[in-house]
């Protein structure tokens, strides 16, 4: 008697699943993209509808595209609804928007000390709601929210709402706004507070710091600082902020804890390019070896063609992130084309990094390096043993983040060597690269390039060692040649190296997808030790993708300076900047 109830019971629930069928798809019409989409969120909050269930919701799904279009201003739609005749299960609902309210009179008015705050001045300038626009509850709520917000972060712990209305005038198709705010007064910067540390890394953090007690709060100031403070490395577990039970006098005082990366780290990690083929690459940091903030880091690249092993000691100087003097050794091992070198170096710098503060500013490096080099370039033979003090400069401005739309990078390098201090040559080394950016109309970007060096010197070029010479060719220099491929060549057509190089590059990118550009380009240039040589030039086209990791390049090249035009694949990863 149980077996029988209980199929009983499963046939009616499925004769009952039968009877009512799918549920009811809705159709919307009559509507703009923006309407609709706001209509869709709506309807999706229903729950499904069978077909004999429609008479019961045809209120509420009025009622839903009623809600959601005056949320976007339309307060007198109206909306019928209409099985198709094609698919009784698919509902009709068009739409008639009608004539949306429009803002008459917007007000936003402020009393206490944000009246003579230029952040305030520029909010109300550039509202996303103006007089004359759609009524838009969305921007509304988000204008309240942005104001409160904007109070927090300027300092003024005491501001309120004191009016936020919306009156609508449904026969006029108009709407008041009126928001007020009383501020009150801007607090200011307290004393720093520091969480237990050792004297050393407080004075470090000290450094850091970017306000000056009595400045008028702002959390701008406040996250750069947690951001400069991870920038150094030092530290796993950052903590920055205002300490309000604390406040005296309008000046909050704010609380810095940080919790040291003392562990060793490693990262271990592959790469391929054109120029070099595979690599792996290994590094190992130590951030802190003193609590004076010494730190220690070494890494190792490993490819067919090159092997290089260096390691660094910072010491710091004063910030840590402007200011250090760096130890380094290495060691290099390089058989490119006609070179076969095996290079041992050592150097003191003494790094000044402005441009954490200065937009316009240039990064500095005074050094002193000490190398030997022993090496074979293609017939020749020898060793050298350098002495070279030198300087650089650098700096890179970029908009955009990862991807960047606008940007531009320099480098200059001077180096020299004389007898008279104990060098096996007498030079002067000069080299220069600047990069250009730039984006047109969001799709069209335009990237170009120009490279500089020279070596003055009383004998031949021979006199000093490859790695201080020119070559030119390849991925990051004339596309279509071999990497390093381009220089003057001794009696066995075995390359020399060069005192002059130059070369130049255009490129034009076009977004056809996100992540995703079609690219042309043209590069040119020489290394020659007197410009009477032929330029080599290579055109080609390729592909980019804008992946997690960094910009992929792939690109076909050829050399239309040679006879044959050969041509080669280029493959590279990384920023353009």
């Amino acid at each position: 008697m149980l077996f029988f109830r209980t199929g009983l019971l499963v046939l009616l629930t499925l004769f009952t699943v039968i009877a009512q069928g799918a549920p009811l798809k809705l159709k919307l019409t009559g509507l703009d993209k923006e309407l609709e989409e706001n209509a869709s969120l709506y309807l999706n909050t229903l729950p499904p509808i069978d077909p004999h269930q429609l008479p019961g919701f045809r209120q509420h799904i009025k009622e839903k595209i009623s809600h959601s279009l005056e949320a976007l201003g339309y307060y007198h739609s109206v909306t019928t609804l209409q099985l198709s005749e094609k698919n009784q299960n698919t509902l009709l609902v068009n739409v008639d928007a009608g004539t949306p309210v429009i803002i008459r009179k917007l007000q936003l008015n402020l009393s206490g000390d944000a009246l003579e705050d230029q952040a305030f001045s520029d909010f109300k300038t550039n509202l996303p709601l103006q007089e004359g626009d759609i009524l838009d509850q969305g921007k509304y709520e988000a204008i309240k929210s942005t104001l409160v917000n904007l109070a927090l972060a300027r300092g003024y712990f005491d501001a309120s709402l004191t009016q936020h209305t919306i009156e609508i005038f449904p026969k006029e198709n108009s709407a008041h706004i009126t928001l007020s705010m009383e501020t009150g007064h801007r607090y200011q910067f307290g004393a720093p507070i520091y969480s237990k540390m050792t004297a050393p890394t407080q004075k470090l953090l000290e450094y850091l710091i970017n306000f000056q007690p009595d400045q008028s709060y702002d959390s701008v100031k406040l996250g750069k600082l947690t951001q400069d403070i991870s920038s150094t490395g030092y530290f796993q577990n950052i903590d920055v902020h205002p300490v309000k039970e604390d406040i005296d006098d309008l000046a909050v005082p704010i609380f810095i804890g940080v919790k040291p990366r003392l562990k060793h780290e490693l990262q271990v990690g592959a790469g391929y390019s054109t120029d070099e083929g595979p690599r792996g690459f290994l590094n190992w940091d130590k951030p802190w070896v003193n609590h004076y903030g010494h730190s220690l880091s070494s890494e190792a690249m490993i490819s067919g063609k090159r092997t290089e092993i260096s390691s660094s000691y910072k010491i710091p100087a004063g910030n840590p992130l402007q200011d250090y003097y760096s130890l380094q050794l290495g060691y290099q091992r390089k058989y490119i084309q006609d070179t076969d070198s095996s290079l041992l170096s050592t150097s003191v710098h003494r790094w000044t990094k402005r441009s954490l503060r200065k937009k316009n500013s240039w990064d500095q490096d005074v050094f002193f390096r000490v190398e030997s080099e022993s090496f074979e370039q293609g017939i020749q033979k020898d060793k050298n043993l350098l002495l070279i003090p030198g300087v650089s400069f650098s700096r890179r401005r970029i908009r955009g983040g990862a991807d960047p739309h606008w940007g531009d990078q320099q480098l200059a390098k001077l180096e020299l060597s004389s007898r008279s201090w104990g060098s096996d040559a007498d030079f002067i080394k000069a080299w220069g690269r600047t990069k250009w950016l730039r984006t047109y109309a969001k799709k069209h970007r335009v990237m170009t390039r120009f490279e500089q060096g020279a070596i003055w010197m009383p004998g031949d070029i021979t006199d000093i060692p490859p790695s201080l010479r020119f070559f030119a060719g390849g991925d990051q220099s004339i596309r279509g040649y071999a990497y390093e491929s381009i220089s003057p060549r001794d009696k066995d057509n075995k390359l020399t190296g060069a005192r002059y190089m130059t070369a130049a590059s255009f490129e034009y990118a076009y977004s056809f997808a996100p992540k995703w550009r079609i690219a042309t380009f043209v590069d040119s240039g020489t290394a020659t030790n007197n410009y009477r040589d032929k330029w080599k030039t290579g055109t080609g086209f390729g592909i980019r993708w804008v992946s997690p990791l960094g910009q992929l390049k792939l690109d076909l090249a050829f050399a239309i300076s040679e006879e044959d035009t050969p041509w080669r694949l280029h493959f590279t990863m990384g920023p353009e900047l």
